[in-house]
Parts: C-alpha cells; structure tokens; sequence
C-alpha cells in the first residue's frame, strides 16, 4: 500500500453566502447517497464532456474556460487522485474517508467539474471526534484549499480509518511532534515548563489571540516573575521577533518548532529553544501525552 495518496477535498461548489443554504446541503447529502466526491466551478461547457476521462488536452480546455487560478490549482491536483486512493472530506459538518473506486472523469452534475466515485463513505465525526494530529493537520494554511495531498502520520491513520489494513505507525524523537495537534504540543510544552520551573503556576487569563508571539504565560506567585512560550507543530518560529522589548518582561520564553527556526544567528538571552530530544523525554515520562499518541502510533 506504499503506493496509496491521502487527499483532502472540499466539495462545496457554492458561493460562501450559499454554503449553508438548504441547497448546499441537499448537495452534500447527494455526495453522501452516491458515493461522490469533486470539485466545482462548473460552466455550461462542461456538459459537452460529461464522462470523458482526464487528458492534457482537456484540463488545458477547461484552464481556458474556467481562467481562475484557484481552479487551475485545484485542477491540478485532483486530477492526480487515483483509483484506491483515500479521499478525506467534510460534508454537512461532519467528516468522512473513503476510499476512491474510480478515476477522475468530467462530472455529470451541473455542479462539479471533475468527479471520482468513492466505495463506502466512513464517518469520523465532528471535529472533536477526529485524532489530535489529524485536526491539527487540518488547522494548517496549507489545507484551507480546495484539494491538497495528506502526508506523514496523517496519512497513515485517515488509510487505517478508510479500511486499508497497515501496520501501526511509529514515531520517535524526530517526529513525535508530527502526532499532535497544535493544543496537544501547548500542553506538552506547558508541562516541560513546569518540570524546569515548578513553583510556576499557568496564568489561564493570558491565552489571548492579541497576543501572537506567546501562546500563554506561567508565573512566579512569590515574586510576580513571568514566562512564557510559543510552539508551532508545521511552521517556522522566527525568533527574531523576540529582540523586541515587548518579550523582555519575561524571565524566559521557550520556544519550541517541529519545522526548524529562523534568526538563530543571534538568540536573545531569555530565549530556550527546547531541544526534541528533551520534549520527547517529557512526553514518555507523562501517561496522559502516551495515551494520545499510543492509540494510533507506537512510541519508540
């Protein structure tokens, strides 16, 4: 199954004022009926190729029809799925996985443009019932498209939930991070904190979004000191935003990126960049962060 892609796909082709109109729905409960997944900007012309299979000389036709860059982009991508593939969706609020039984072809429904067939749609729930990564993975830029390819731990589990039998991923100090969602690594990075500072307690007040370089803030009650600390699970943290006053009230601010860091030529003095070996240590000596990832991954 090493040859298997996971795709994301939103099919929603309405306008955003229409998305939960009782059209919208009705549509969304069709792709449910009939084992449907695609993609829209569909135009009259469509019509005339309805059922024909991809081909270079197609997808150019349609750029020329559609001429949105969004589509092209979309296009591109969806054209790529595969006949056993994984589709990974949201219809009508609630996600779902299946698995592709049929190659994109030009769609018969005056909504969508390109289409596939999907064997069994599998309920995964709201967004609450989905795994910590796999929700993390949705809160990233990247899959706020209409189609994008799923990779990594992801992947492997929305394979599992389709039905493709696999062996339990694992994960290790390199990638432990790549299991969580970005709440699940806030909390991990909270309780690093408190190992290195425990007369520290979580002030919950700080959590603000006017606040973007700091996710929350701990302090001393004895003597009023403060830290704090920013995490990222996919994107880069640039630290030489913290060379500014505004991060000098903290005693220290520990930061902590699964993809890598810029400005590090010259690090503030109260700035810990937390190594993934020491993170990955906490996390095996903690039950509830190994009861999060245990379920899906073994932990080497």
């Amino acid at each position: 199954m090493s040859d298997v892609r996971v795709w994301w796909v939103q099919c929603k082709p309405f306008p955003k004022e229409s998305r939960d109109s009782k059209e919208a729905k009705e549509f969304q409960n069709l792709c449910l009926e009939e084992r449907l997944i695609g993609i829209g900007w569909r135009t009259p012309y469509f019509a005339g190729f309805s059922g024909r299979a991809y081909s270079e000389y197609l997808a150019d036709l349609f750029k020329t029809e559609i001429n949105n860059r969004s589509f092209s982009s979309a296009q591109n991508k969806f054209v790529q799925i595969c006949k056993g593939d994984v589709v990974f969706t949201r219809l009508n609020e609630v996600y779902y996985v299946g698995v592709v039984s049929s190659a994109p072809i030009v769609s018969y429904n005056d909504r969508l443009s390109w289409c596939c067939d999907v064997e069994e749609w599998r309920l995964m729930g709201g967004s609450i019932d989905l795994p910590h990564h796999v929700r993390g993975k949705l809160s990233s830029k990247n899959y706020q498209t209409t189609v994008q390819s799923i990779e990594g731990l992801s992947a492997l589990t929305l394979m599992k939930a389709a039905g493709i039998e696999r062996e339990k991923g694992r994960v290790t100090e390199d990638d432990f991070f790549k299991a969580f969602g970005d709440e699940d690594l806030e909390d991990l990075v909270g309780y690093y904190m408190t190992l290195e500072n425990n007369n520290f307690v979580f002030l919950p007040s700080s959590c603000k979004k006017g606040t973007p370089g700091i996710e929350y803030v701990m302090y001393d009650p004895m003597n009023g000191e403060k830290i704090a600390c920013q995490t990222k699970v996919n994107r880069k943290i640039d630290i030489r935003e913290y060379a500014n006053d505004t991060y000098k009230k903290y005693k220290k601010i520990y930061l902590f990126s699964g993809a890598g860091y810029d400005g590090i030529e010259s690090i503030p003095e109260n700035i810990k960049i937390i190594e993934r070996s020491e993170l990955f240590e906490s996390l095996k000596a903690n039950s509830y962060f190994k009861d999060i990832i245990s379920k899906y991954f073994e932990i080497l």
